[in-house]
């Protein structure tokens, strides 16, 4: 028992070490900046959202990927940029909360 015990826990160490890696992923959400998309509140309304995104991410904030509940990092800022604020289907590499895209699509709501 004592090894079995031992051995998920070095299973479990080599996990949260080396991270969580997911090629192929592919997700929708809509791209938000890191300030918002953070907030309990709400910061701005599905209306202005896509203003309201775009110049929080020209004041200096990290464009990011809203799915559900979860806010994935961008690994590369430059292919999202003018998806900000806006409904995508997302392919890319996923490791730990950042994503790799690799492919971007507008989506309707």
């Amino acid at each position: 028992m004592k090894k079995y015990l031992l051995s998920a826990a070095v299973v479990l160490a080599m996990c949260a070490t080396f991270g969580f890696k997911v090629d192929g992923s592919h997700l929708k959400g809509y791209i938000d900046d890191s300030h918002c998309a953070g907030s309990k509140t709400p910061m701005c309304t599905p209306a202005t959202r896509v203003h309201c995104a775009q110049e929080c991410i020209k004041g200096g904030a990290s464009a990011v990927l809203v799915v559900g509940d979860k806010i994935y990092k961008i690994a590369n800022q430059k292919a999202v940029l003018k998806y900000a604020g806006k409904n995508v289907t997302v392919d890319g590499t996923v490791t730990d909360d950042t994503i790799q895209v690799t492919k971007i699509t507008e989506t309707k709501s």
